[in-house]
């Protein structure tokens, strides 16, 4: 049910936005990994 939706969202909006969101996902989340690797001291 919910991947159907996601796929017909997807679908019905413009092809260049769930590649921007994707990438802005991963570059938010490069930037936690980051900031959590500089902030935890290593073991």
């Amino acid at each position: 049910m919910k991947a159907s939706a996601v796929s017909t969202i997807t679908k019905s909006l413009p092809i260049g936005f769930p590649t921007l969101v994707n990438y802005s996902l991963l570059a938010t989340l490069g930037y936690i990994n980051l900031f959590n690797l500089k902030t935890i001291p290593y073991l």
